[in-house]
């Protein structure tokens, strides 16, 4: 069939509408497949402007408490939420949980603070009861005819030895160390008991701490407070005379308190000797050696150390000093533990003892077991928790690693040397603690026999005359 040139035209029209048609469609259709996708990605957007579901990394880990690291009062307060070596296996569980639930990229300190609300040990108890149990042996005076001579109490001579060297004015926990150190030993030269004497000697607090004033300030060495009972307002300007100055003469100090007390000797007089420094000895003196010469010569002075806020090096040549001096080291980091440690002392160094007959013995004896038995186990819960601890503490470190929540390889590090540092502080403050009371309990069991033996003999004598 032959087209005309109109049918032609016809043809290309109709065409031309069915393309038209079914491009229509397919935008329709490709519209109406694309509308969920766009959907979706408003949705997104939506969601992302959500208050998300957990908090940020960084959110998550301020939220764990800053655990301390020296500090033995606050760190008693710390208990984890799980029990080492008792914990069941939901609970081992659940602290997988939380380790898997923690921040990613921890520096060693953060780790450590997780560790300790995890798995500190409970020592509250413990603790509490080495801090109260009364080391001095207390016995009924009462003899058949009720009276009994009191015997001559001894002469208590304190000498302190204070360190003004300049690192005495960095700061600690309640201030300044020497502002601290002052006032603590003004409070505890107060509360003596009557008839005792206390003398002050400083060191280091004169020049400065520079290798041109190095010799000036070796040699400043000087009794501010002789040998005598306790008079406030004297007491108070002589502590008024200086301040934190220059370098370390600890050697010359206990020397020149050898000499300060050579009069002090006989049997019912002691002497006792409390240095308080936060370090070493810095003008090539042997302190040790001083302190050994002090505590074997007729004055038998026994020294004691109070290492305020004192690193690790200054800490085992200050132990070493308490050693040669037959006395007892203690570590302090703040206002309150140098307070409460002086306070412990006084009480220690002057009692009176009275006693009468074999019921006395006994009593003395029951009360000195009593003594030892609770220092000895309290010491044993303060150990055995705190190992129980650590060995957890370190255990979780390869769960961490494998979760890799450590920041990086000196983050571990970090934080083993944390939870080691805990470890020791802990320990090693308690059983200092534990040593000092029982070294008070056997010094006062022994003359409390010797003075019952010696008041039963007199008073056998009597009735035989």
């Amino acid at each position: 069939m032959k087209l005309t040139k109109a049918k032609w035209l016809m043809l290309i029209s109709v065409l031309l509408l069915a393309i038209l048609v079914g491009c229509s469609k397919t935008d329709e259709e490709a519209a109406a497949k694309k509308e969920p996708a766009e959907e979706k990605q408003e949705t997104a957007a939506e969601e992302n402007n959500k208050e998300p579901a957990t908090k940020p990394a960084e959110t998550v880990e301020s939220d764990i408490p800053v655990a301390a690291i020296h500090n033995v009062e606050e760190m008693v307060k710390e208990k984890g939420k799980y029990v080492p070596n008792k914990m069941s296996d939901q609970q081992k569980e659940d602290l997988y949980k939380e380790l898997k639930g923690a921040p990613d990229g921890m520096t060693g300190e953060a780790a450590y603070s997780l560790a300790v609300s995890l798995l500190a040990a409970d020592v509250e108890e413990a603790a509490t009861i080495i801090n109260e149990v009364d080391p001095v042996i207390k016995i009924n005076s009462a003899t058949p005819e009720d009276e009994i001579d009191i015997p001559d109490t001894e002469t208590v001579n304190v000498a302190i030895l204070l360190d003004a060297s300049g690192s005495m004015a960095g700061e600690v926990s309640g201030g300044q160390k020497m502002k601290l150190a002052k006032s603590a030993i003004q409070k505890y030269a107060s509360d003596l008991p009557e008839g005792s004497n206390i003398m002050l000697r400083v060191y280091g607090h004169e020049g400065t701490g520079t290798d041109a004033d190095k010799a000036m300030s070796c040699a400043s060495n000087e009794v501010v407070y002789n040998l005598g009972t306790y008079d406030e307002k004297k007491f108070t300007e002589s502590l008024e005379q200086f301040d934190p100055a220059g370098w370390t003469p600890l050697a010359g100090a206990i020397e020149a308190a050898e000499a300060d007390l050579k009069e002090q000797k006989g049997e019912n007089v002691r002497n006792v000797v409390y240095v308080v420094s936060d370090g070493i000895e810095t003008c090539d003196g042997d302190p040790v050696a001083a302190a050994a010469s002090l505590n074997e010569s007729d004055i038998q002075a026994e020294v004691n150390i109070i290492g305020f806020d004192v690193d690790n090096e200054g800490q085992k040549q200050l132990e070493e000093v308490a050693k040669a001096g037959e006395g007892q080291y203690k570590s302090v980091y703040s206002e309150s533990e140098l307070n409460e440690y002086l306070e412990q002392e006084y009480s220690r160094l002057y009692w009176e003892w009275l006693a009468w007959g074999n019921d006395r013995k006994l009593e003395i004896l029951s009360q000195s077991n009593d003594i030892y038995g609770e220092l000895l186990a309290a010491n044993n819960d303060v150990s055995f928790l705190s190992l129980a601890s650590k060995n957890e503490m370190y255990a979780i470190h390869y769960d961490l690693k494998e979760l890799e929540k450590f920041k990086d390889e000196e983050a571990v590090d970090r934080y083993l040397e944390l939870i080691d540092t805990r470890y020791e502080t802990v320990r090693q403050h308690f059983r200092q603690e534990s040593e000092r009371k029982d070294e008070t309990r056997k010094e006062v069991y022994e003359k409390l026999r010797e003075q019952v033996d010696q008041l039963e003999e007199e008073k056998m004598d009597e009735y035989k005359s």
